[in-house]
């Protein structure tokens, strides 16, 4: 009893350590970016599908789809961006969070211990670039504490009990909820999708199970966006609802295509984890581009709903305001 008891503790205190690094990183990240930020972000979007790229670069740079959503219904909210512009960059942020599955899908015990050095020794030089030292140094801790979740893992990843939670997972319907829900109480997709690939790459479960897991995942991370926009303008309430909506009909439209997903999945690598990343990628950018090609339609769409009528913006950096006409004809 005691010997599950701790096994179960250090299974948690190993996430803990891995949601620590992730969240670790993606600060330092903004830290080293947060005095022009929105000034850079103004000039980006400026540019055609700007805001889709900004997404797409921020996200696998911040490893933190949930920090890039919440920050957009920030800047939504601000002025800083327009409607358009947070729309785009939404799109984006779902094809860079597919990013989380190929630098996990890399992990080695050699890629954490080296990092974590080379952002020790990074930070002690006396020059600017020392700042980033910490960020270094966060990268490693994330791939180190992926080796301290496999070894944790590794008495409990034959145990009947979880053999079986999981085997139900193998229902796409029911693995699209398990993913939903994880990534709701634990509040990042990149974690879930972590711990999917450990647990694959140990047995627990195949490529079917995993599939949905990690695609039902998408849906879950938009619930932070959903919750922080509750504080905000109108406007804000809509660009993180449309989050959700884009992600929700992603699924809905992939559904009838996971074993399509799972096949070129399969072909693509031997290696699960590369496998699970490569499935990620495919769904995410489908979503992204379908939302694309009809990104004028949908944005009317959006700007017909009383949230987008309710609530004016005071354009900043360059940027029109929500109800400006400009602004839909600008990109």
């Amino acid at each position: 009893m005691f010997q599950d008891f701790q096994t179960v503790i250090i299974i948690i205190a190993s996430i803990s350590l891995f949601v620590f690094g992730l969240q670790s990183f993606s600060k330092e990240i903004e830290n080293l970016g947060t005095q022009r930020l929105s000034k850079w972000i103004g000039k980006i979007t400026k540019a055609p599908l700007g805001g889709l790229l900004l997404g797409g670069l921020f996200t696998a740079v911040i490893q933190s789809s949930t920090l890039v959503s919440t920050l957009t219904v920030s800047l939504v909210n601000s002025g800083v961006i327009t409607f358009r512009d947070s729309i785009l960059i939404l799109l984006g942020t779902n094809i860079g969070t597919t990013s989380t599955a190929w630098i996990v899908s890399m992990n080695s015990f050699f890629l954490g211990p080296f990092f974590i050095v080379l952002g020790s020794l990074i930070s002690m030089v006396p020059t600017r670039i020392s700042v980033a030292g910490k960020s270094v140094f966060y990268f490693g801790f994330i791939f180190f504490s992926l080796s301290f979740i496999s070894q944790a893992m590794e008495p409990v990843k034959n145990d009947p009990y979880l053999i079986e939670i999981l085997s139900k997972a193998s229902n796409p319907l029911l693995g699209i909820v398990y993913g939903i829900i994880v990534t709701v109480i634990i509040q990042s997709s990149s974690v879930v999708v972590g711990l999917v690939i450990v647990l694959l790459s140990q047995g627990t479960i195949n490529i079917d199970v995993a599939i949905p897991i990690v695609i039902g995942a998408n849906i879950g991370t938009t619930s932070t966006a959903l919750i922080v926009s509750l504080k905000f303008s109108s406007i804000s309430k809509l660009v993180a609802w449309a989050a959700s909506a884009f992600n929700i009909i992603g699924v809905i439209l992939m559904f009838p295509f996971f074993g399509i997903l799972k096949n070129i999945a399969v072909s693509f690598s031997n290696e699960p984890s590369l496998q699970v990343a490569m499935a990620f990628t495919i769904s995410n950018t489908f979503t992204s581009l379908f939302f694309l090609l009809l990104i004028n339609p949908t944005i009317k769409r959006l700007q017909k709903h009383r949230w987008y009528k309710e609530s004016p913006l005071k354009p900043a950096n360059g940027a029109l305001s929500a109800n400006s006409p400009g602004e839909f004809e600008r990109h």
